[in-house]
């Protein structure tokens, strides 16, 4: 059996949340676009932490689920 390491919706908003981003777990992808885009615009100096934790789940190997690496690449084109 192969075992494949799978970035979902909820390992994404954990990164998020460990970098302090205001978003809630319960939070839908949606939602956190939302609320990261107005976090950015108050603290444009987050920009650098949130496209490093972006680009740290890419580099990981693992499988990005495609919701998320949609939200994640919108995040990075900032």
């Amino acid at each position: 059996m192969m075992i494949v390491e799978l970035i979902d919706e909820v390992d994404f908003k954990d990164k998020l949340l460990g970098i302090g981003a205001p978003i809630e777990p319960n939070d839908t992808l949606e939602e956190v676009t939302t609320k990261v885009d107005a976090w950015l615009v108050q603290s444009p100096e987050q920009l650098a932490a949130v496209k490093e934790a972006c680009t740290e789940l890419e580099a990981s190997g693992a499988t990005i689920l495609p919701e998320v690496l949609d939200v994640i690449q919108a995040l990075q084109a900032r």
